[in-house]
């Protein structure tokens, strides 16, 4: 989270929302595309890979089936949705929420509507707030 923090506030997170938001623009203000596109394509690929090769000190014992879950990867890719995809806050926002709820549905209701209920809450984010929380909140703080 830090080194997402330091490249959020620095010159090249700056270039990549300027990408992100208007290349042409970004292109005219001095942001070179190619090279900012080659380092946010690196960064995507280092920072995944450097929290991968703790996991199976944490849990002791990976197999395929626990590796490859199904409800795995949906979190993986709710979390951020969520949370709200534009800062390194939202990803954390919505984990924290997201593990909360699916830890409440499986002590209270049952482990295997877990998945399902995060299905529908991802599937209400993007219909109703597609920016995430971050998102909604920006939204109803410019009004």
């Amino acid at each position: 989270m830090l080194v997402a923090r330091f490249i959020e506030r620095s010159w090249i997170g700056r270039g990549l929302a300027a990408l992100r938001d208007n290349e042409e623009a970004a292109e005219c203000m001095g942001v070179p595309d190619a090279q900012a596109q080659a380092l946010r394509h690196h960064g995507e690929r280092l920072l995944p890979r450097r929290g991968r090769r703790a996991v199976p000190y944490y849990v002791t014992f990976v197999e395929p089936n626990s590796a490859f879950a199904l409800d795995y990867a949906v979190n993986a890719l709710a979390m951020p949705m969520i949370g709200g995809t534009t800062s390194w806050v939202g990803p954390v926002i919505g984990a924290v929420l997201l593990g909360t709820a699916s830890q409440l549905a499986t002590v209270t209701i049952s482990s295997e509507m877990n998945l399902f209920i995060v299905g529908v809450v991802l599937v209400a984010f993007v219909v109703l707030a597609p920016e995430g929380i971050l998102g909604l909140v920006r939204r109803l703080r410019g009004r």
